[in-house]
């Protein structure tokens, strides 16, 4: 099989892939709803604790949006991810996915529409739909019903917002754009590099990976900062700046990461 890339044998590519794990993949998707929907049960600001946190819109807060968001969706993206190329860490079924008739170019790309694109955009989806009707219904509940807005120190109508209109009124949360796609790029790898546990192999890498990078950069701050006043520390950094280092950093090490899959995959067919 040559590795250029043909249309219509990616077009059969993925209709296969999607029919091999479709039903797994739409039984998790039920699942991740019925995992959200449980939090946000069990969540429902009541009225006997009625203390909020404001933004400045005057909108009610609902702290713990936040917290699911990131953590379920890191848990969901991750484990699609891990699991995409788990069968050729498996000789029965590595022989079978080796001899799919369709370049390394064309696998890639299936992998990467699976892992970091479909993953993600449906996850979103799911969470923007279920937060969305949350909202609308807790709305209706509170309406008409005010309590003291500790940030104006008055009494303030109950109004609160979805997740992505407080996101998105945070101008640095579009500088983390480029993280999902960091976080599926590296467990992708992990599921074509590892034979075995590759969830569990690819999650004490990076965590061993980003403590000796925390530790060496806390260290090195250190040094650069040392005898320099508080004043010009804070002073001397733009944060607009920062976070849009921050971005091209994830992206670049996001392209790295696919490109050592790319060619870890064409090792695995070698």
């Amino acid at each position: 099989m040559n590795n250029t890339f043909n249309i219509n044998r990616f077009g059969l590519l993925l209709k296969r892939q999607w029919l091999d794990f479709g039903k797994v993949y739409l039984m998790s998707l039920v699942v991740l709803a019925v995992i959200i929907v449980g939090f946000y049960y069990f969540n429902v600001p009541q009225f006997k604790s009625a203390y909020f946190r404001w933004d400045n819109n005057e909108h009610a807060q609902l702290g713990f949006r936040a917290v699911i968001f990131l953590f379920i969706g890191f848990l969901f993206i991750t484990i699609e991810a891990s699991a995409y190329f788990s069968p050729l860490g498996q000789k029965s079924k590595a022989i079978m996915e080796l001899m799919t008739p369709a370049s390394i170019t064309e696998k890639f790309l299936c992998a990467f529409f699976f892992t970091a694109v479909l993953s993600i955009v449906s996850y979103l989806l799911i969470f923007y739909v279920i937060d969305a009707i949350f909202v609308s219904y807790i709305n209706d509940l509170w309406a008409n019903k005010k309590v003291m807005n500790y940030n104006t120190g008055r009494l303030t109508l109950v109004s609160f917002s979805t997740i992505f209109d407080d996101l998105t009124a945070e101008r640095e949360y579009k500088y983390l754009f480029a993280l999902p796609f960091l976080v599926t790029s590296i467990f992708l790898l992990g599921s074509v590099y590892f034979n075995r546990f590759h969830y569990i192999k690819t999650a004490v890498s990076v965590t061993a990976f980003f403590v000796l990078v925390f530790f060496l950069s806390f260290r090195f701050a250190n040094w650069i900062t040392a005898d320099k006043s508080a004043k010009y520390i804070v002073g001397g950094h733009d944060k607009s700046f920062v976070f849009t280092i921050f971005f091209w950093v994830t992206v670049a090490i996001s392209l790295i990461i696919w490109l050592i899959t790319y060619i870890r995959l064409k090792e695995k067919e070698v």
